[in-house]
């Protein structure tokens, strides 16, 4: 019985640390892509006001994902292993076609 205990006691220490490490990680992700849009912002001041605002609403749209996406993460409560599994695979997704987003606005921007 003892050693079942200490089982689930390093079993549950492994995934709240996988937790922990996982929103730490997501947490850089993010803070990188608000650093991204607040130097776009600052490239575009010179464009053509037409280039601007399409610009702009692309980089609101990218904003508002990425803000989404930290709520998402802040609002994540202890579920399970099986849950947490699953929403890390769903939200790594999310991030991944966000992060090609943002890669894809400044590759547009270059051109």
């Amino acid at each position: 019985m003892k050693s079942a205990n200490t089982d689930l006691d390093k079993a549950n220490a492994a995934y709240f640390k996988d937790m922990e490490d996982y929103k730490k990680a997501n947490q850089e992700k993010i803070d990188a892509n608000n650093k991204s849009i607040a130097e776009f912002n600052a490239r575009i001041a010179t464009e053509k006001a037409e280039t601007r605002e399409e610009y702009k609403e692309k980089i609101a749209k990218l904003d508002k994902k990425n803000t989404d996406m930290k709520k998402r993460m802040d609002d994540y409560k202890a579920d399970g292993k099986a849950n947490w599994d699953k929403f890390k695979t769903e939200f790594s997704h999310d991030m991944d076609k966000l992060g090609k987003a943002f890669k894809d606005l400044t590759v547009n921007n270059v051109k």
